[in-house]
């Protein structure tokens, strides 16, 4: 039997045995706006994922600074041109490294809850301004859980290396934005098995075709953590849909 089965296997048995984790504190968020939000026709929120904290919010995790979300949105903002105003956004605790935490989807539930909040205020205080949301890794799968209650003024939703979105395709999500996924190559979430059982594993993988999402070209990433580098294609196709003219 293949070793990803045996761990997931004994992953499930150690989940049925023991209860859900407790929800874990998070204090205030954390928020790195890039350009004027006041005054912004068009905004992007960045959601990020496994290994994020504030401590390394701005310089990266591993001091790896395309890894950090500050650093993603200065990106993104200048490849549009400094016409979109982008928000690097931490209002939910990311798990620590791959392990009990990713596979499940309590922190992403949590995490969802938070985010709407979020883009709703931005919502009521920008009301004609247009706004996609972005997700990188753990980060898509709380998009997936806000989809359905993200205000209208989100058009849309953009997945990136994500392990898979708790659903079997995208009618699933209940949205009307619409969505786009992305994965690089080289990124490891391919290699993840297509599962979920008893709350474990995130399910297909939205890449796929049959998933029904849109296709976005993010080559030039590199690995599961470079779709912001500059002078790619994958950054390119990020501001177009960003900017609307995708």
């Amino acid at each position: 039997m293949k070793r990803w089965l045996l761990r997931l296997l004994a992953a499930a048995l150690l989940t049925a045995a023991c209860p859900p984790p407790t929800a874990v504190p998070t204090g205030p968020p954390v928020v790195r706006a890039v350009g004027d939000l006041r005054a912004a026709d068009r905004i992007v929120v960045l959601v990020p994922g496994v290994d994020t904290t504030p401590e390394n919010f701005d310089r990266g995790h591993g001091d790896v600074a395309h890894r950090s979300p500050h650093w993603q949105a200065r990106q993104l903002h200048a490849a549009c041109g400094g016409r979109v105003a982008v928000v690097a956004w931490l209002g939910y605790l990311p798990p620590d490294g791959i392990g009990l935490a990713a596979a499940r989807s309590e922190r992403a539930m949590a995490g969802a809850t938070a985010l709407t909040g979020y883009v709703r205020q931005l919502a009521t205080a920008r009301p004609h301004a247009t706004i996609t949301v972005i997700g990188h890794s753990y980060g898509s799968l709380v998009l997936a859980y806000a989809a359905a209650r993200l205000p209208v003024q989100v058009t849309d939703i953009v997945v990136l290396g994500s392990p898979g979105l708790d659903v079997g395709n995208a009618d699933q999500l209940r949205t009307g934005a619409r969505l786009w996924v992305g994965t690089a190559e080289g990124d490891w979430t391919r290699r993840i098995p297509e599962v979920r059982i008893l709350g474990l594993g995130h399910g297909t993988n939205p890449s796929r075709p049959s998933f029904g999402a849109r296709y976005l070209n993010v080559s030039g990433a590199e690995g599961h953590d470079g779709y912001f580098l500059p002078g790619t294609t994958s950054l390119r196709s990020l501001a177009t849909v960003a900017l609307g003219e995708s």
